[in-house]
């Protein structure tokens, strides 16, 4: 049975969207179905990562929220572009035309459909994990996309304003009875060498640290020009990122 899983963080500059297009590969590259989902609609960019052209795209979420097409139709089957020889990613993404994006903004859109897509993507095409990258913050939308998510992948940085925020949505999500986990990254290097650091955090936003992910400067520089883990792949942050993926995994089963 396939899993949903929102990629969520309070504030944006988290890496958020970085790290849903490495772990979706690494996920698919263990020997899963994949789906990894730009529900950040008014500031798409997963598909940079992928390096996805708005040609490739004949449909978007957009089209298929405004019931323009069926979900079929927006499904892109992303494993030979991006060269994984196992398993199998597929990527629907949000529309780049900002008149489209204003439509949104102005009229509006079902979130519960979101629940359906997750629903229809494991039930009719037999994916194992769904992963939602979603728009940042506290907002009704966001809230309700995370809230169709079995659990959530909570990401923040070491800095007050990020602690607090994310002790706010595990306590938000906690009261809908809903699992979130959270991810330390971009991680000054000596703080995440601290043993302690994973559990000091863990009872500061009251829910469980599952990674701590160190700032890099080479993905950093990288710039979202492609998949990190895929051109790098001895690099230590796709250690950690393959880590990563394999703690989800073992999340996912319980």
């Amino acid at each position: 049975m396939g899993v949903s899983i929102a990629i969520h963080s309070y504030r944006g500059g988290t890496g958020k969207s970085t790290t849903t297009a490495n772990l979706a590969v690494v996920l698919t590259a263990l020997g899963l179905k994949v789906v990894a989902v730009d529900l950040d609609i008014t500031s798409p960019g997963l598909h940079v990562i992928f390096g996805i052209s708005s040609d490739m795209m004949k449909f978007t979420l957009n089209d298929f929220l405004y019931k323009k097409c069926y979900l079929n139709d927006i499904l892109l089957d992303i494993t030979s572009h991006l060269g994984l020889s196992k398993g199998k990613l597929f990527f629907i993404g949000s529309s780049m035309k900002p008149e489209e994006i204003a439509k949104l903004l102005k009229e509006g859109y079902n979130e519960y459909l979101f629940k359906e897509v997750s629903d229809e993507l494991i039930k009719s095409y037999g994916v194992d994990i769904v992963l939602f990258d979603t728009h940042p913050g506290l907002t009704e939308d966001t809230i309700i996309s995370v809230l169709s998510s079995e659990l959530s992948l909570l990401l923040m940085r070491m800095d007050k304003q990020d602690i607090t925020g994310t002790y706010i949505t595990a306590q938000i999500l906690r009261k809908f009875r809903k699992v979130s986990y959270v991810v330390l990254n971009m991680v000054p290097p000596k703080l995440a060498s601290a043993p302690e650091l994973a559990n000091e955090v863990s009872k500061l936003v009251k829910a469980p640290v599952v990674a701590v992910i160190p700032f890099y400067e080479e993905v950093l520089s990288h710039r979202s020009r492609g998949v990190f883990v895929l051109k790098h792949p001895r690099h230590p942050f796709t250690s950690r990122i393959v880590k990563l993926a394999e703690t989800v995994i073992s999340l996912t089963r319980r």
